[in-house]
């Protein structure tokens, strides 16, 4: 007798079907969710077990393989909530339950058979029933595994077709796990999505469900082994179920383990297992892909992220700086600086890489937060004092909030303030050497004599001047002041009968002035600063002159650098050559006063030291002169000097004694130096070239007593041009506007001397003077004068600011 088929049979064969699959879909069974050293996560709460192996046990009526797998899955997933079908065929395979009958399927010989004995109460024998039309699918599911496989796939298609019609769960899961072992992938799907609608219990959706993983695990298999990105990335999209990322997941991490970076980072990126794709792409040495997972972790909001993006800003911003790429620097530290405070390490090195670029605002900011952090970084303050060097106002802010700060500031201050005579800076400062030498805060009182006498020509070539003044100062900050009361003496000689004089040449004797005595008022400020000084003053004089008096004054600045000295000079000043040039004059009828020639322009000085104990300088000024019925003229003079210092190997008793040669050159457009109508009575040549060498020394400072001595000599040539006696007209006799001077040309020795030097009585007291002698061809020239200052306060030395003529309303220079 045939076997007979009933549902439970199917359901075994199925079973067994189904079992033929399992190596190939086994590699979806097992899903890594996370990987990373020392770190392992359990399964999320929430997660739910595969059962394809419990199942086949249970179908296999394979007690003990189906409780030991029952066992290890409630194990592996504390909360699982079990499924009612599986508690229910665990007890029936356990015995807890009464197996539910088997409804049987007649054949059609046990029809027959039945119905012939029944025929013995019939009188009429009925015919056979129609075959079913199930009956090839029934008779299917009772052949072997074997016998199944060996079916052929012509055979299968029909079979699948018939399923189609018939519309059976049973007989759709039947023929989609046969197309599965005969590798109709394509047939197993569609019978499988066809069970997957047609099943009504949750074990039928299941097991479609699974074949149809089963088919999706096959094509990724199939597409991973050719590393066909694109493939899987459509099968993935094509996926409702989560099962293909989840086999894409676990081959990912299998190609991590295996090393194969590259690929595990295409498959994690397919997933968007961001987690992995930052580790593979982290265990990669290119630099690209190191630049991928800093982008990747910049982007993600998580906590993890965020801690590896600020990792790895922190170390671009090293990186970059140590490769001199200091703007991405820059810009990798604002950005860590975003996700967490910076460290003292990585703020300053924004500052150093912004320091590089030159950019002072960003470096000052960022070393200011790094002194906030470590106050006593004599470092960082060492380098907020040399960004902000030139910068008074922030150095003063930065100062005044950092005492780290401020104590640089003053040491470098007083290391440079001294060797350039800046002694109220370095007195503010708090060297010891200024404060024990002068008390530079009080009032200071004093009074003083000078004396300047010029000789050259007979009468009008003469001029003496003779002067008293008092004045006041004081200091407050970095700033000295002073007002002076001038009363000043003028002897100019008389001309001469036949000389030119006025608007004509002289018949007889003179009668007109030839001196006077006027009062006169000046003051002046002088401001030192670190590397930068300025001084100013103003003077109106003389009250009551022949010309009316102009107000005259100059502004000085000089900026001292590393290794050079830059110093400018506005000026307006009066001619001091005579009577005429430096206050006018009357004619010889003493109606029409003449003269008082303003010279204005600017000078200027560069000075460049190229060893310890050498420098090169350079000066130049270019003026304009004018004055009361004087013709207008220009004037340049250019100066260059070489000097050496040889005070060190000559005395220790010298501060500095410097040598060397220098040439200059001086220019005027007209020659105005007659003392007729339109001429200036200043010397004005053409030309006047000097060749020579000088020298320069001075005693140490801050001791009661200090010595200056200069001196000059050198061969000059000096031309005069022929030019009118009255360039503007104004003679008295018409025929005499076209009189000229005469042209004169002469070579010879000139030279100078000056010797300066003061010193201190007491606390209070000091005493300061000079004298000095000058020649040049047919020209003299004497100056003296004596100081006495009184200087509230306590004070043990003198220093070489304080000289008489290295005022800058003197020197000209703001030195």
């Amino acid at each position: 007798m045939k076997t007979r088929f009933t549902p439970r049979i199917l359901f075994v064969v199925l079973g067994a079907v189904s079992i033929s699959y399992l190596p190939q879909q086994a590699f979806g069974q097992t899903k890594t969710t996370y990987k990373e050293k020392d770190l392992g996560l359990l399964p999320a709460p929430n997660a739910q077990p595969d059962l394809t192996g419990l199942w086949y046990h249970i179908n296999e009526k394979q007690i003990k393989q189906a409780n030991d797998e029952y066992r290890r899955l409630k194990n592996s997933y504390p909360t699982w909530d079990v499924p009612e079908e599986v508690k229910r065929e665990l007890d029936r395979i356990n015995g807890r339950l009464k197996p539910a009958p088997a409804v049987p399927i007649a054949t059609s010989s046990e029809s027959a058979s039945n119905a012939l004995q029944k025929g013995q109460t019939n009188k009429a024998f009925q015919p056979q029933k129609p075959l079913s039309k199930s009956l090839p699918l029934e008779q299917f599911a009772q052949l072997t595994p074997k016998a199944r496989a060996n079916t052929s796939k012509q055979k299968i298609e029909t079979l699948a077709a018939l399923s189609k019609q018939l519309k059976r769960t049973d007989f759709y899961l039947l023929m989609g796990w046969t197309a599965v072992d005969k590798g109709m992938l394509k047939t197993a799907e569609q019978q499988f999505a066809l069970a997957l609608q047609s099943s009504v219990r949750d074990i039928d959706k299941l097991s479609a469900q699974q074949g149809l993983n089963s088919v999706t695990g096959v094509k990724l298999q199939q597409s991973l082994a050719l590393r066909d990105v694109e493939a899987l990335e459509q099968y993935l999209n094509a996926d409702n179920s989560g099962y293909a990322k989840e086999v894409l997941q676990g081959a990912a991490w299998q190609q991590y383990d295996k090393k194969d970076f590259k690929f595990a980072d295409a498959l994690f990126r397919l997933v968007n297992d961001n987690e992995g794709r930052y580790l593979a792409l982290t265990a990669q040495r290119s630099e690209e892909a190191q630049d991928k997972a800093f982008e990747l972790a910049c982007q993600l909001s998580k906590e993890a992220f965020i801690r590896r993006c600020a990792d790895a800003l922190a170390s671009r911003q090293a990186k970059f700086y140590d490769l001199r790429r200091y703007k991405q620097s820059i810009e990798a530290g604002e950005k860590l600086s975003r996700l967490r405070p910076l460290n003292v390490d990585e703020q300053a090195l924004i500052g150093w890489a912004a320091k590089a670029l030159q950019d002072t605002g960003k470096a000052t900011n960022a070393f200011e937060n790094v002194l906030v952090v470590s106050p006593d970084d004599t470092v960082i303050a060492n380098e907020l004092v040399t960004l902000n060097q030139y910068n008074e106002s922030e150095l003063n802010r930065l100062a005044l909030k950092f005492t780290a700060v401020k104590a640089i500031q003053q040491q470098r201050v007083t290391r440079s303030a001294w060797p350039r005579k800046q002694f109220l800076l370095a007195y503010n400062s708090n060297d010891e050497r200024v404060t024990a030498a002068q008390y530079k805060e009080g009032i200071s009182a004093l009074y003083g004599v000078t004396t300047r006498s010029r000789s050259g020509d007979e009468g009008l070539g003469n001029f003496d001047v003779f002067s008293h003044y008092v004045g006041i100062g004081s200091g407050y900050d970095n700033w000295l002041w002073q007002v002076s009361l001038d009363y000043k003496q003028f002897y100019s000689g008389s001309p001469q009968s036949g000389d030119w004089f006025g608007d004509r040449q002289l018949s007889n004797t003179f009668t007109g002035i030839s001196g006077f005595e006027d009062i006169g008022l000046r003051g002046e400020v002088n401001y030192q600063a670190p590397s930068f000084n300025f001084y100013a003053n103003l003077e109106y004089a003389m009250f009551d002159q022949p010309v009316d008096a102009k107000v005259t004054g100059q502004l000085s600045a000089t900026k001292f650098l590393t290794s050079t000295t830059v110093a400018a000079t506005l000026f307006r000043k009066a001619k001091e050559d005579s009577l005429l040039s430096q206050t006018g004059t009357f004619n010889a009828d003493h109606q029409k006063p003449w003269g008082f020639v303003i010279e204005s322009g600017v000078r200027g000085l560069v000075a460049h030291s190229i060893a310890d104990n050498m420098s090169v300088a350079g000066t130049a000024q270019i003026s304009r002169l004018e004055g009361e019925r004087v013709a207008d003229n220009s004037a340049l003079s250019l100066r260059g000097d070489v000097s050496y210092d040889i005070a060190s190997v000559v005395s220790s008793q010298l501060d500095y004694w410097r040598v060397g040669p220098f040439l200059s050159y001086t220019s005027y457009d007209k020659n105005l130096s007659g003392f007729t109508i339109g001429n200036g009575g200043y010397f004005s040549p053409s030309q006047f070239v000097s060749i020579g060498g000088y020298s320069e020394l001075l005693t140490l400072e801050a001791l009661n007593w200090q010595v200056k001595l200069r001196s000059s000599l050198a061969l000059s040539r000096v031309e005069q041009d022929d030019d009118l006696r009255f360039p503007i007209g104004g003679a008295a006799s018409s025929e005499d506007n076209n009189k000229t001077l005469g042209e004169s040309s002469d070579t010879g020795l000139s030279g100078n001397l000056m010797a300066e030097g003061q010193y201190r009585f007491n606390n209070n007291w000091i005493v300061a003077g000079y004298i000095g002698k000058a020649f040049a061809v047919e020209y003299q020239a004497f100056e003296a004068g004596i100081q006495i200052r009184w200087r509230e306060g306590q004070g043990t030395g003198v220093t070489s600011d304080e000289l008489l003529l290295s005022s800058p309303r003197l020197s000209g220079f703001a030195l």
